[in-house]
């Protein structure tokens, strides 16, 4: 009867993906497996310095006698993506004659056709800035491009033409399935997105920040910080801009917008944002029952 080993502990998991920069050593696919660089049947425990990060094929090689011991130790004493400073693309594959983002709860497809026949949308933009945006081309290639910040407005996550680039000093940075998740610490997520070739992906919670606006992003609605808005259960085709944030010198059409002068610029603490969340969610709630609706709500704590 085969040998059951015991589950490779969340903490330990952690702190090998940290030191490994979050992607296969090798090569810096950031979907990988954790590998026993000496085997667990010698080792019998499972210890952080012993695991590093391999991706499918390198496993497979390794598994194979095709990677020495020794190349893979040295792999793990620099890993790729931490030698480069930022894991090595990865690509994801959309194609379609639509594309649509779901952002907490929210959905946002269609958009502008250019004179070269591309369909774009952007479903969130702060100062002509682009947090999330896509664009078809008449053949059904469908290209995505996100740009995630953190609070030193220094990007974090990039996806330039469906191609996934992030840096390595964060926190935590997690590739499980189809979900990439990305925490600045415990529990505290950045961005959490789904993709779902060939032509959808959902963010469920994110906490989205740009220019000194913070976009917060739960599983039933969207929450601007700054201005205290909240969207619910909403639609949005056929705009350049879905949300429009701040400065429009390029003119984008847009479904929710708010000039320059209607924001205020400053950064809350997460305490504080999440006041501001919860008194929002309440003066909602008021409306909807004295209208005789009501909405399901996630809890911001």
């Amino acid at each position: 009867m085969p040998e059951t080993r015991p589950n490779i502990s969340l903490p330990i998991q952690r702190k090998v993906r940290q030191r490994c920069g979050f992607g296969c050593v090798l090569c810096g696919c950031p979907l990988y497996e954790y590998h026993h660089m000496e085997p667990f049947a010698e080792v019998r425990e499972h210890q952080a310095e012993n695991l590093t990060l391999l991706c499918d094929n390198h496993h497979k090689k390794a598994t194979n006698a095709l990677l020495t011991r020794e190349e893979i130790e040295t792999a793990d004493k620099s890993p790729f993506n931490v030698a480069h400073g930022v894991s090595s693309p990865f690509g994801i594959n959309f194609h379609g004659p639509q594309f649509e983002v779901v952002i907490g709860g929210n959905r946002f497809s269609g958009g502008l056709r250019t004179s070269e026949d591309w369909l774009v949308t952007a479903p969130i933009t702060v100062d002509d800035m682009d947090l999330l945006w896509f664009k078809s081309d008449p053949s059904g290639h469908v290209f995505l491009h996100a740009n995630i910040f953190d609070e030193f407005n220094l990007p974090m996550l990039q996806i330039f033409e469906n191609s996934i680039v992030y840096r390595t000093e964060v926190w935590d940075i997690e590739f499980i399935g189809h979900t990439l998740s990305i925490r600045e610490a415990a529990r505290k997520f950045l961005v959490e997105i789904t993709f779902e070739p060939p032509n959808r992906i959902v963010i469920d919670r994110a906490r989205l920040l740009c220019n000194g606006v913070e976009i917060v992003v739960r599983k039933s609605h969207i929450f601007i910080v700054n201005s205290e808005n909240i969207i619910v259960d909403t639609t949005m085709t056929d705009c350049i801009a879905g949300i429009q944030i701040g400065r429009n010198d390029r003119g984008f059409s847009s479904a929710f917008a708010q000039n320059p002068t209607a924001v205020s610029r400053y950064q809350l603490s997460r305490l504080d944002a999440r006041k501001r969340e919860i008194e929002a969610i309440a003066r909602l709630k008021e409306i909807l029952e004295s209208s005789g609706k009501s909405y399901d709500f996630v809890n911001p704590a």
